[in-house]
This record gives structure tokens, sequence and C-alpha cells, in this order.
């Protein structure tokens, strides 16, 4: 099949990626776009979201717990860069056999990482991709706001 296929031959708009492709190796074969995608927003949409109120409001949830995140992340990190560095002999304290306070603690910052991406991806669900749904809407279907 010719990746020209549109509207007149009753298939898929050959704008999108996938229809690029031969049809059975569609990434998503199962989401057969048979309308118009969206116009993209112009600047000037993007201008009059980004000074709503929900727009502002989203910024700030997100830095609000984005930055205190970081920081601890960080902290956590350089902790265990610095005891490393400076304290040795702590580090090389043995607790079971062969596994010592260095191993068990640089073992933990998997555990800490793990802990912060699910403690993020909850909050993102609940707080942030609500709004920023809507206002991907809002920009999508053309509305200034």
């Amino acid at each position: 099949m010719s990746p020209d296929r549109d509207e007149s031959q009753g298939k898929p708009w050959a704008d999108e990626t996938e229809f690029h492709l031969p049809e059975d190796h569609w990434p998503l074969p199962e989401l057969v776009h048979t309308e118009k995608p969206h116009e993209a927003p112009t600047t000037d949409s993007f201008v009059a979201v980004s000074k709503t109120a929900e727009y502002l409001n989203l910024r700030s949830t997100f830095r609000n717990f984005a930055f205190p995140m970081t920081v601890a992340g960080l902290v956590s990190y350089f902790t265990f860069v610095l005891l490393s560095i400076y304290a040795v002999d702590f580090m090389a304290t043995p607790l079971v056999g062969s596994l010592s306070v260095g191993m068990t603690i640089g073992l933990l910052q998997f555990a800490v990482v793990y802990a912060w991406t699910f403690i993020y991806v909850k909050f993102a669900t609940k707080k942030l991709d609500p709004v920023s749904g809507a206002l991907k809407a809002q920009l999508e279907k053309g509305v200034q706001a």
C-alpha cells in the first residue's frame, strides 16, 4: 500500500507517523484514526493558556512537589558519596557476612529511587494529569482563554 493514503480512500491520514509503515507493522494497529487529526495549536493559544489560573496553579503544584523531592534525592545521593569518601571505616563496617554498611546504603539508593518514582507517579496521576489533560484539550479545541 502507498504511504500517501488519505481520506478519499477511507484510510487513516498520511501525516500520522505509524501510517507510513505497512499496516501489519503499525505499532498500534487497533487504533485506526479515521478522523482528521486536530489542528496544531497556535502560538497565541499557548500564550493565552499560559496566563490562565489553571496553568499557573499546575506549575505551582509541580514546583512545590518537584523541588523538595529533587533536593531530597540529591542530599541522599551525595550523603552516600561523601560517606564513601570521608567515612571509609564506617562504610567498611561489616553487617552480615561480607555485606558492609556502605554496600547496604548503596543498595538502599535503588529502593529510594523506586520509592520516589512511585510517589511521583501517584502524585502526578492525582494532581497534575487531570489539569494538564484539560489544558491539552483546551488547546486542541482551539479555545482561547
